[in-house]
Order: C-alpha cells, then structure tokens, then sequence
C-alpha cells in the first residue's frame, strides 16, 4: 500500500476513535478515556484488541487488513454468535470506511466493557451482555445510520458473486476443453 493511502487511513481512524472517545465520556463513562491506542500495521498481525491495559482501557487495531476499494461491494462478518442481529451484527457495504469503523466500535466497546468490570467490580463473558449494549450503543450513533439499504445491497453482492462464479467455471470448462 502506498505510504499516501496509509496515512490517510491512519489519520481517519484517529480522528473517528476520537470522536468515538468523546462521546463515551458524554454519553457513558465522563471520566472514560483510551489510555492506549495502536494502530497496527503489520502483516502478521490479524486480530484487533480492545480491552483493559496495565495503563487502563485501549484498543489494537489491525490496520493491513482492512482497506477496501471504494465502490466494490463487501460483507462485514461479525462473531457468529450475533452476526445475524440487525444492530450489530454483519452487513453489506460498498464504503471503504465502514470496516475500519465497525473494527475500530467493536474493540472500543470491549475497551468500555473492561473499564465498567473495574468500576463495577463484576464480569460477564467477553462477547456477552454488557458488550453488546455497549457496542449497539456505539453502532448505532455512529455507523448503522449510514449503513445503505441492506436488501438491496445483498442482491447486488449475491448476484456479482453469482457471476463470477460463472466465469470461473466458463474458464474452467475451456481450460479443460483445451488440454
């Protein structure tokens, strides 16, 4: 990826956790903040984090893998677990952006998850409860209002992939033809 596009993203992802933070402490959590923030450039790393650090809440963010051309529709999974529900479950997309915001909202919401067990003094499981009322909070002021129209989304993306996949066994056929 050129160094251009790279600092483009690094510096929207900043901005957005940000406001993201900014609104957890005047909706949430007043004396809520991220004591650690990474954007994590690496090939090798795969995996977002958020959760409690040894300096308080914070986010790890696996940034290789998550640019999108702009205009080609793509599906966001979410866990299996709640990847059907409508508010923070998976979604279709053609905005190059909205990966890194779910991305970016999910680990934040296990960054306030955390900070709530230490107020709190009580646990749940990491993708149970107070998790997910964290992150349908986060996703709904800050991402699903601007999701497009789902359905229709879907069809598009089911009928591309349809198509493909009738290319590929057209050239399949004529590779095997020829040989």
């Amino acid at each position: 990826m050129k160094a251009e596009k790279r600092v483009e993203i690094t510096k929207y992802a900043n901005d957005f956790i940000r406001r993201v933070e900014k609104h957890c402490q005047e909706e949430i959590y007043v004396d809520f903040q991220l004591a650690s923030v990474k954007l994590d450039w690496s090939l090798k790393r795969s995996c977002s984090r958020g959760g409690m650090y040894a300096d308080g809440p914070g986010i790890n963010i696996a940034m290789a893998w998550l640019h999108k051309r702009q205009g080609s529709i793509y599906y966001v999974k979410e866990y299996s677990s709640f990847n059907k529900d409508e508010e923070i479950g998976g979604f279709y997309s053609q905005n190059q952006w909205h990966q890194l915001e779910m991305v970016i909202l999910h680990e934040i919401a296990h960054a306030l998850q955390y900070y709530s067990y230490k107020l709190n003094k009580f646990r749940c499981k990491p993708h149970g409860p107070t998790f997910k009322n964290f992150y349908r909070r986060l996703r709904n002021v800050f991402l699903n209002p601007y999701l497009p129209e789902q359905k229709e989304l879907k069809e598009k993306y089911d009928a591309d992939r349809a198509a493909v996949t009738k290319l590929d066994e057209f050239a399949w056929m004529n590779r095997a033809a020829s040989s």
